[in-house]
């Protein structure tokens, strides 16, 4: 996770310095195909979408996100022969599943064969690997004998920093368009990799500071920095019995002007985040204690603007990756499963120095990107942050 993080570190200040001049050579990619398993019986399928900047004409930075799944449900379909109730074969029982998977990934590109026609383009990197798999823990049967049942299923989720590579082959249709093929493997498990095939289409497109009609930005404005901060944070639907915890956020961040009022700012944070209930009785109703604490990768997208001298309101979108946690509920321990949220981000802040600030800032999940349903999570930030990249 930490070759991870430096690597989408390593992207935002790229991509900034990038956005400095112009023009640049940016591929969108979408592509559909199918993925092998190797402790799963059934081929899958697989979605990917990518996005590569060159910052050379043949090499580049890709960001990728890829979705999966398998599964087998015939076992739960089959009869044995020599039961007269129709019934499930309890011998193939074993063999039923499903699981889905999400890859999350920053690689480096790379272009042996680059003429008008033809591409071909392979890349290494890092990914943020999570899925999640159900198999059949129990069958429980309303009546003796009889042929109506339910399933009770058990989950396991699994989630890990895996190295990844990747080849493509691209024909250019034109000088926007162009369809090819492309396979991707995730190292990491402990045995053969997990690999993905399929057929992708890709639109090239330039962008700098002159499409986007901003004044071109030299690269001594790039400022970076880091932040620490003081979290107060709960659940979101809070009950009479919700109380507020306190936790630390702790991170990196790189920015660069718009205009003189507008900065454009990305952050990477480890930023721990809970919630918590007392036991409250009002009449015959009894509200549970229960606590968690979870950790999370989040990653913000701040505008920024000078609203006074010294003074910034900023706000936008962030993604969080659960990288671990634990929760309790009436003294028993309750599983967490893996998921990813995204949410938004408000917030002032004020620098007491051209290096040292003071902020503010107000979070909230808002959509749940993960397989189970979530709640979500709010908070308050109090932090500090300072420019160790800075040419005021």
């Amino acid at each position: 996770m930490k070759r991870f993080t430096f690597l989408f570190f390593l992207t935002v200040v790229t991509g900034f310095d990038m956005l400095a001049q112009t023009p640049y050579r940016f591929d969108a990619e979408a592509g559909a195909g199918l993925m092998s398993i190797p402790d799963v019986s059934r081929t899958g399928w697989a979605v990917r979408q990518q996005l590569t900047a060159y910052i050379r004409p043949r090499f580049g930075v890709s960001a990728g996100v890829t979705w999966g799944g398998s599964s087998n449900l015939d076992p739960i379909r089959s009869k044995a022969s020599q039961n007269p109730y129709g019934r499930p074969d309890p011998g193939q029982l074993n063999q039923f599943y499903t699981r889905t998977d999400r890859m999350t990934d920053l690689s480096v590109v790379f272009l042996p064969v680059l003429t008008r026609r033809h591409q071909l383009a392979v890349r290494v990197g890092v990914s943020a690997y999570r899925s999640q798999a159900s198999r059949i823990d129990s069958i429980i049967y309303y009546q003796p004998g009889g042929s109506d049942y339910r399933v009770a299923l058990g989950q396991t989720s699994t989630q890990r920093a895996a190295p990844v590579a990747g080849a493509s082959y691209d024909y250019r249709l034109s000088g926007h368009w162009a369809v090819g093929i492309q396979g991707s493997a995730y190292f990491g498990g402990g045995g053969q990799p997990i690999t993905t095939a399929g057929l992708r289409t890709t639109y090239r497109f330039n962008l700098g500071a002159d499409s986007l009609g901003l004044k071109a930005i030299d690269r001594s404005d790039v400022r970076a920095g880091v932040r620490l901060a003081a979290n107060l944070s709960s659940a979101n639907g809070r009950s009479v019995a919700s109380v507020y915890g306190w936790h630390g956020v702790g991170g990196i961040w790189a920015e660069i002007p718009l205009s003189l009022t507008w900065q454009l700012r990305g952050e990477i944070n480890y930023a721990q985040r809970g919630y918590k209930s007392i036991e409250i009785r009002q009449g015959s109703n009894r509200y549970v204690p229960e606590f968690g604490n979870l950790a999370y990768l989040e990653l913000p997208l701040l505008f920024r603007n000078e609203v006074a001298y010294h003074w910034h309101l900023y706000g936008g979108p962030y993604l969080a990756f659960l990288l671990s946690g634990r929760a309790e509920s009436d003294g028993e321990p309750v599983p967490i499963a893996s998921h990813t949220v995204s949410g938004f981000m408000l917030g002032v802040d004020h620098y007491i120095t051209t290096r040292l600030a003071i902020d503010v800032r107000y979070q909230r999940d808002l959509l749940r990107l993960s397989n189970r349903p979530y709640g979500g999570l709010h908070g308050f930030q109090l932090g500090l942050h300072y420019a160790i990249l800075n040419k005021r």
